[in-house]
């Protein structure tokens, strides 16, 4: 038994001894194939050169783990680019590289993003790795290259919401629907056309009469059943139960009456806003033509 430890030891020196190589040989070949654009022959020694070669530098670190990374993003496999220039971030947070690992992460990012109906999360590390290129190196070239990823991605996010509100307003949910719809107005303006958002909330904030009409009705009805239980009621105690119902009740309808109030008196605030701030677009006639329907 003693024995088969001893040569299991003497194997695994051996072992460990042979996956050594030589530093400069496997960075030599690994530039020179990277300089051919032949990416994935290159990750081969480069991966060797960083995990198994002795005597690396920081700055031969630094850069084989940099053109690792960029070997993945040339080869538009955007998934193990990220997570290498993640590391790279991680390992080398002042390298003169970083301005261009947080343009290519973002970017990235934005090519694994799905569209605005899915989840929102790459889109969400996109903006970002973008807004910290934009901010801690403006006057880069990069950072001018991040604006254009920050639009798109913003596009998404706001497209997202208005997926929402577009959705709400299929369902007849006019309320909800013009809540996004102000959401998406509120944080991407910049990014959308203003009057035709403009036109939505207001169209969606008129029609909550519609919304709310059945409810309202319901509510009436259930009162004016209760009002006529209290006036037979001859137990106090039933009898204070029930009207202690009927305050909830009409506390419910209240608030319901005076959202529709609200909503119809702002929603036609916004229409002639359009037709003032837009006369001459399609939306001012839009809007012209809804408010003679009220």
């Amino acid at each position: 038994m003693k024995k088969f430890f001893v040569v299991l030891l003497i194997s695994g020196i051996f072992f460990s001894c042979a996956k050594k190589v030589e530093k400069k040989n496997v960075i030599s070949k690994a530039y020179s194939l990277y300089e051919k654009g032949e990416y994935s022959d290159a990750r081969k020694y480069l991966k060797e050169a960083i995990y198994k070669a002795e005597g690396l530098t920081t700055n031969e670190l630094l850069k084989l783990r940099y053109l690792l990374a960029n070997t993945y993003y040339l080869d538009e496999n955007y998934v193990d680019a990220i997570v290498e220039f993640e590391e790279f971030l991680a390992l080398f947070p002042t390298a003169p590289q970083v301005p261009e690992v947080l343009y290519k992460l973002a970017d990235s990012y934005m090519k694994v993003a799905p569209g605005a109906e899915r989840d929102l999360t790459y889109v969400e590390k996109a903006i970002e790795k973008a807004e910290e290129l934009i901010e801690t190196y403006p006057d880069t070239v990069y950072a001018r290259k991040a604006k254009e990823i920050l639009k798109k991605a913003k596009l998404i996010e706001a497209q997202h919401l208005l997926e929402i509100a577009n959705l709400y307003e299929h369902l007849g949910k006019f309320y909800g629907a013009a809540v996004y719809y102000q959401k998406a107005y509120d944080e991407y303006s910049d990014y959308l056309e203003k009057g035709k958002i403009e036109y939505k909330i207001a169209e969606n904030l008129l029609k909550t009469k519609q919304q709310y009409r059945k409810d309202i009705s319901i509510y009436r009805e259930k009162i004016k059943k209760l009002e006529k239980k209290i006036s037979l009621e001859k137990d106090l105690k039933k009898k204070n139960v029930l009207i202690n119902r009927k305050k909830l009740l009409e506390q419910q309808l209240d608030n319901l009456e005076k959202r529709v109030e609200k909503s119809v008196k702002r929603g036609k605030a916004i229409l002639k806003y359009i037709i003032d701030t837009y006369p001459k677009s399609e939306y001012a006639q839009m809007a012209k033509k809804l408010l003679k329907e009220e």
